[in-house]
């Protein structure tokens, strides 16, 4: 499935609403629950997706972009293209940011918002490992030649790069899924060949990669070979749409899913991975699109709206922690707006906010990053 996101209607009350947060939050346990509070780090990012924090304590945030001047028909209507995606640099505490990577290839709707670009980011060491979604078999021949030629060498790939910017091209992982896909058409047949790269998890082994599209998770060697690992199953419409993965404290790799349009609230399932094993671990969420282990040993997932897909919309996404085994989530933080990626660093989370949103919106919102803290 396409992940283009909605978000381009989010300005009047709907928004003032959203905004409403209270800044105080219980997480829904017992009487001796903690208290946490919610807090603001960054504002002006540009559809804010997933972030890594890295050893010196900074998080490292993949920012899709805002597409840019070359606007063509595409499968999901008009598209803007260009290279304003990026990684950023962010210090969790002054909330002062700035791009460590710069001009990478990036599609949205007229306005900036919804866009995809770099949407994955995992930290090993020193060295970020981020991918950009897409393939470069679903590049539109409507773009420019020089700007189809440069696409044509960032599409769909995983990256790696270092702290002042420098980078490589590690696999062409969105090539590799589309040929996949085109090759078991018959597991998604109404919409394979697909491929859109979408989270990585950097390992000592190499890389493991969710596609979002081809619905698989993938392996990518140091030396850039690709091998799908598994296949993640359909729910009862569409397709699953994986979007997230995390390393839990068993070892095992544990994957959320978006799931296609159309499914109800509640369709989502959390997948725990082993090598040559897949097996259901929890279910019962809706619209994921970050997901990862805490501090607490908690497994945490930001749902883009509990109301799911097709009905978002501002104030309508949540916080929720995922027991073992459950058929339920226990929401964390509700009234959210289009929450996605994640990361955790002692008693704190760390999510996007508004990650449908560009930097420069005319007055509304524009992407930012939270926090999550225990405050006692």
């Amino acid at each position: 499935m396409s992940i283009r996101r909605p978000g381009a209607s989010v300005t009047g009350s709907a928004i003032v609403a959203a905004l409403a947060l209270c800044v105080t939050l219980l997480f829904a346990v017992p009487a001796s629950a903690v208290e946490y509070k919610l807090s603001t780090v960054a504002t002006g990012l540009d559809n804010p997706r997933d972030m890594a924090i890295g050893a010196d304590g900074n998080l490292y945030l993949a920012e899709a972009g805002h597409g840019g001047p070359e606007c063509v028909k595409g499968a999901l209507g008009e598209e803007c293209i260009g290279f304003t995606s990026g990684i950023s640099k962010i210090d969790p505490w002054s909330g002062s940011h700035h791009r460590l990577v710069t001009d990478l290839f990036s599609t949205s709707e007229p306005g900036g918002f919804g866009a995809t670009g770099v949407d994955g980011i995992s930290i090993r060491g020193d060295r970020a490992f981020a991918v950009e979604t897409g393939s470069t078999d679903a590049l539109s021949s409507a773009l420019s030649p020089g700007a189809h030629f440069k696409a044509s060498w960032q599409v769909g790939r995983l990256g790696e790069f270092e702290t002042n910017g420098h980078g490589r091209a590690v696999a062409d992982v969105g090539h590799f899924d589309y040929q996949w896909s085109k090759a078991h058409k018959e597991l998604v047949p109404e919409q394979f060949p697909d491929a859109n790269p979408y989270a990585v998890l950097a390992t000592q082994w190499g890389e493991l990669v969710l596609d979002a599209a081809s619905n698989t998770l993938d392996s990518v060697s140091p030396s850039g070979v690709v091998q799908v690992q598994a296949f993640i199953p359909s729910p009862p419409v569409s397709d699953s749409v994986p979007t997230c993965l995390d390393r839990g404290p068993d070892g095992a790799i544990y994957i959320g899913e978006l799931t296609g349009a159309g499914n109800e609230p509640g369709a989502g399932i959390v997948w725990r991975w082993t090598p040559g094993h897949l097996t259901e671990w929890a279910r019962g969420l809706t619209a994921v699109t970050g997901c990862g282990f805490a501090a607490d040993g908690q497994f945490y997932a930001l749902e883009f709206s509990t109301l799911g897909l097709i009905k978002a919309a501002p104030g309508t996404g949540a916080l929720v922690r995922v027991p073992p085994h459950s058929t339920s989530p226990t929401t964390i933080v509700s009234g959210l707006s289009f929450p996605g990626g994640f990361a955790a660093a002692g008693h704190s989370v760390y999510f996007s906010n508004w990650s449908t949103a560009p930097a420069e919106d005319k007055g509304g919102p524009t992407g930012e990053v939270d926090r999550v803290t225990a405050t006692g």
